[in-house]
């Protein structure tokens, strides 16, 4: 099917809009007339990264007019969105060169975007002319030759540099950059995978400020933690890289949190705490460090602190608690080339599953690496946790309960328990080889014997 962009779109896009930003950014007065508006309060709705908030009100007058005014107030360049009190949207104006405009339109209601023109804003003439071909689409999808993915493809190929090129390209997630595969060829899965760790924000334009304040939606998640394999190497110069690329500092204050919270929610796992440990030295230290609040600064040098201890290489000091005969047990005093520290709780579903699979594994091979798991149940009912060792015959390792008299030190607080089961792998300098691994891989972990 051949698509087409109308006489008018074509005009438009003609005009073109200058990359430019504008540097007037304050005061404002954007006029909206409409024809039966219900609302007594019109709402403009700003955007800063994912969170949205309402940026100015107005009363209507007459049931036709509204005037957003402010001889003083900044109003930043980027998406704003027109809503009532319930949270309808009827139409977004880019804020960019102009800040003085008027909107006409007809019949207030949610087709109150079809009949919209602009007067004064060259940016926003093209943008409703957008929106516009949009909702015709959404209205009537049997009677168009467009389709909502082509519509934004053709406008931004029409004006790839502008500021209304760069939003589009990035929140309809327009990929130019990433290579083309050969459709018949499927053998390749791993060249298509690495395209996509490589180009998965290619449609995102890092040095444009003003994408900052647009609704836009960059899936950390989805990228960091799952379309990333969990190597501790790449995760952490992939985050290296991404808070490197806004080349604006209020973009960097804003994502930098949002990867710290990210890995620091992610339990237990080695291969994030490295990467959120580094992200702290490379963002958070020196004069060129990014903006970001004392409050949060000194929370992220306390987790960054805990966290840093407990990394690969890094030597963990012996444990020390009791059993439930309160007879003192020292890991120091274990003398095997690995020792398999195990946090765990007898009322944890989990635990009830993997301790018992780990015993098993501890019986069958303790001998052949030369190992002894050191087992810290992590709970005050004595009783329960003594009855599950029992009914289980763990009696072959060392079982040790956090809440039998005192340990030596917090184990809570120093290995970061947030849930359990919780397994550590330690040499026999007490030196972390792998940490939080699953039992299937613990043989992996493990140095191979000749």
């Amino acid at each position: 099917m051949r698509f087409f962009v109308s006489l008018a779109c074509i005009f438009l896009f003609a005009m073109g809009i200058a990359t430019a930003q504008n540097t007037a950014t304050q005061g404002y007065e954007i006029k909206i007339t409409g024809d039966k508006i219900s609302e007594s309060t019109l709402y403009l709705q700003g955007y800063y990264g994912q969170d949205a908030f309402i940026f100015d009100s107005a009363k209507v007058k007459g049931h036709k007019n509204v005037v957003f005014k402010n001889k003083k107030k900044e109003m930043p360049a980027g998406i704003y969105t027109l809503t009532d009190r319930f949270g309808n949207e009827y139409l977004d104006l880019m804020i960019d060169k102009n800040r003085h405009f008027t909107v006409n339109g007809g019949e207030w209601g949610p087709a109150f975007i079809t009949t919209v023109t602009v007067d004064g804003s060259d940016e926003n003439t093209q943008f409703i002319e957008f929106q516009k071909q949009m909702a015709n689409v959404e209205t009537f999808p049997e009677t168009s030759p467009q389709t909502t993915d082509n519509i934004p493809t053709l406008f931004y190929e029409s004006m790839p540099e502008s500021f209304l090129g760069h939003y589009l390209k990035a929140k309809y997630n327009i990929n130019p950059m990433l290579p083309k595969l050969d459709i018949d060829d499927t053998t390749d899965a791993t060249l298509e995978y690495q395209q996509l760790i490589d180009h998965y924000f290619d449609s995102y334009t890092f040095d444009d400020a003003r994408l900052l304040r647009c609704p836009i939606y960059l899936d950390l998640h989805n990228y960091f933690l799952e379309t990333l394999p969990a190597d501790a190497k790449l995760v952490t110069q992939k985050s290296i890289d991404f808070i490197r690329s806004f080349k604006d500092p209020d973009a960097q204050a804003y994502y930098l949190p949002l990867l710290f919270n990210l890995y620091d929610h992610t339990v237990n796992s080695m291969v994030y705490d490295q990467a959120f440990v580094a992200l702290f030295d490379q963002f958070c230290k020196g004069p060129n460090s990014v903006n970001i609040s004392e409050d949060l600064a000194r929370y992220l040098q306390r987790s960054t602190e805990r966290k840093r201890k407990i990394l690969p290489g890094e030597t963990v000091p012996a444990l020390v608690s009791y059993d439930i005969n309160n007879g003192k047990h020292a890991s120091s005093d274990i003398d095997k080339d690995y020792i398999i520290i195990w946090f765990w709780d007898a009322d944890c579903d989990e635990c009830k599953v993997e301790t018992p699979k780990l015993h098993e594994f501890y019986k069958e091979f303790a001998s052949y690496y030369n190992l002894d798991v050191y087992a810290v149940a992590i709970t005050d009912d004595l009783e329960q946790w003594d009855k599950f060792c029992k009914d289980n015959d763990l009696s072959s390792w060392i079982n040790v309960n956090y809440y039998m008299n005192d340990p030596n030190y917090d184990f809570i607080e120093y290995f970061d328990l947030i849930t359990t089961p919780v397994i550590y792998l330690l040499d026999k300098n007490h030196t972390i080889i792998a940490r939080n691994f699953p039992l299937e891989e613990i043989h992996e972990k493990l140095r191979v014997k000749n």
